[in-house]
């Protein structure tokens, strides 16, 4: 007869080796979406035309593997997602961010140092403001624990829903479906906007009144005070510690915020040295520019102090609109009132960022030389936008300089899911192949010993840009731009 207890190392052991499992599969990060097929596997990861690449997004290699500790000779990457408007399907969200690798079945960040941009109009033709609104909040703390971002933006449809009122007219179904842009009435004058609203989104509020107070006095107005704003430039290079030391480039230091709220780096206007805003600098416009709307050249020149800080300037238009809809106890008020500045009013027009469609509906001939000019303004190299829908998937316009990210995600519409992605690499020459320097003419397959040629390279890095549009569906993923180029470190 055993004598009692002599299994205990055994159960003991077992027992450890659940607990592992059990660990290991809550930590696992699905390499493919559930949806993705097995031909777009291949394209989840961006691959340029380099052998040295990052393991973990974030993390910098050598070409041996190991982490290094020197800055002049790491590879950088960055990633940027952009989500268009949403409009009320939670369920078209969730597809589009699993495909992006930046959430997993159970909606949990995996994205580690990614940066996550929605350019606004969560609200209005679908079902589900609460659940998504709601998931994002529970996101942004994710994403920001792991070194990432949620940048969230206000579209147009978000400030409707804030005006002010004591009543909404509802539209039929019907009147949701792929409306025609030719028809698309102009900015409400500042009063009650519930043309889009659901009946299915304010039985889920318990009524009209409980959804206006969440607009206004409310956690959703909370949310719009705290965590929205109206446009966002993204870097590239997030920190000093990316910009190569052999550049003796002083980076732009980007706005201070309190913890816990990384995103609002992204809102204000860096603070540049003059050295750094050289037009020889090649990393002075290493960034892309985000709104709801469009900006122009034209909108720009009508901002205060235009020049020196215009993402600033239109964030606090924006903010100080939206705290005079949502300051009035009770509800909004009706609309402006008559001592509105002039700056609010523009802004709210279809000139604004909240409203324009420029850069979507204008001849291509017409609008590229105004992009660039805003580019200029802004720092920028893309012009992201949401607002006008692109049914057939993301529209790169202008060389990649305009952007557009409404695909029609919604099942109100039935357009393409989707999202934007940005992958941005620099790496030392020196971790080249050969194979791949030769292909760059950084040096000649004549040479003696090309290896060592390669050694002598620490000042010499390549950077690529790319640029795609994933889709969810089996749709295979579309490479809008690449670009690539050599950047040799000035003389000293």
């Amino acid at each position: 007869m055993p004598v009692a207890g002599s299994n205990r190392p055994l159960l003991f052991l077992t027992l450890l080796v659940f607990v592992g499992l059990f660990s290991l599969s809550r930590n696992h990060k699905d390499p493919v979406p559930e949806h993705a097929s097995s031909s777009e596997s291949s394209k989840l990861a961006p691959t340029p035309a380099l052998v040295n690449q990052v393991g973990e997004r974030g993390s910098a290699l050598t070409s041996g593997g190991g982490a290094r500790d020197d800055a002049s000779s790491r590879t950088i990457q960055q990633r940027i997602i952009a989500v268009g408007d949403v409009h009320g399907d939670l369920a078209a969200l969730m597809q589009i961010l699993r495909r992006a690798q930046l959430v997993d079945l159970r909606g949990h960040w995996i994205g580690g140092q990614d940066i996550l941009v929605q350019t606004g109009d969560i609200v209005d033709r679908g079902p589900d403001t609460i659940a998504i609104y709601r998931f994002f909040q529970t996101l942004r703390p994710q994403a920001e624990a792991a070194g990432g971002a949620l940048v969230s933006l206000l579209g147009n449809h978000e400030l409707m829903n804030s005006l002010g009122g004591k009543s909404a007219t509802i539209l039929p179904p019907e009147s949701h479906k792929r409306f025609k842009l030719i028809s698309t009435p102009p900015p409400p004058p500042l009063r009650t906007d519930w043309r889009y609203v659901t009946k299915e989104d304010i039985a889920s509020f318990g009524g009209e009144r409980n959804r206006r107070e969440a607009f206004s006095t409310g956690w959703i107005g909370q949310e719009f005070r705290t965590n929205y704003s109206i446009t966002a430039r993204v870097p590239y290079l997030i920190t000093d510690d990316d910009f190569p030391a052999s550049f003796a480039v002083q980076a732009p230091v980007l706005p201070k915020t309190p913890r816990g709220s990384s995103d609002r780096r992204f809102v204000g206007d860096p603070h540049v040295s003059p050295s750094f805003d050289a037009v020889a600098n090649p990393f002075r416009l290493a960034a892309a520019s985000f709104v709801h709307g469009g900006i122009t050249p034209e909108y720009l020149a009508s901002l205060p102090h235009s020049s020196d800080e215009p993402i600033s300037e239109m964030n606090r238009i924006g903010h100080e609109l939206l705290a005079s809809l949502l300051a009035v106890p009770g509800h909004a008020p009706l609309g402006l009132p008559r001592t509105a500045p002039a700056e609010q009013r523009e802004f709210w027009s279809e000139r604004g960022p909240m409203w324009n469609r420029d850069w979507a509906l204008e001849d291509e001939d017409e609008i590229c030389e105004r992009a660039e000019k805003a580019c200029e303004v802004l720092r920028v190299r893309h012009l992201i936008q949401g607002h006008t829908p692109q049914f057939e998937g993301i529209l790169s316009r202008c060389d990649g300089k305009i952007l557009l990210i409404d695909t029609g995600i919604s099942r109100a519409y039935g357009g393409a899911h989707s999202s934007l992605s940005i992958t941005y690499t620099l790496s030392p020459a020196s971790t080249l192949s050969v194979q791949d320097a030769i292909a760059h003419k950084l040096i000649s397959a004549s040479d003696a010993d090309p290896h060592a040629k390669l050694e002598t390279l620490g000042e010499v890095w390549i950077e690529t840009e790319l640029v795609e549009a994933l889709y969810t569906k089996g749709r295979e993923t579309e490479t809008l731009g690449k670009w690539e180029r050599v950047l040799n470190a000035p003389e000293r």
